[in-house]
């Protein structure tokens, strides 16, 4: 007759499953990858380049946090606002340093 396992047994096999970790290489590489969101103004003039969408709303108070990860998240073209201001997302290799 098997004895049964405890529940504390049973997590520890699973945990035991071994995931080998990303190499130094593929670290460094996903490092070098950022996004850039800049907006543009109707003349096609860059005004403001930020990191994240939270910048983008503090220069501009009036747009949508939900309406901008909602569009970005759906879709890779520019979005263009009310006032003609496009904001293009870039993805850009950075710099090394």
């Amino acid at each position: 007759m098997s004895k049964t396992r405890t529940l504390n047994e049973l997590r520890q096999t699973r945990e035991a499953v071994y995931t080998p970790p990303m190499s130094h290489q593929e670290k460094m590489a996903q490092r070098l990858v950022g996004d850039i969101y800049v907006i543009m103004d109707e003349e096609g003039n860059p005004v403001v380049a930020c990191d994240d969408l939270a910048c983008l709303i503090q220069t501009r108070p009036e747009w949508s946090s939900q309406e901008l990860t909602s569009h970005f998240d759906q879709h890779a073209e520019l979005f263009v606002a009310a006032n003609g201001e496009k904001v293009h997302h870039v993805r850009r290799k950075k710099q090394r340093v």
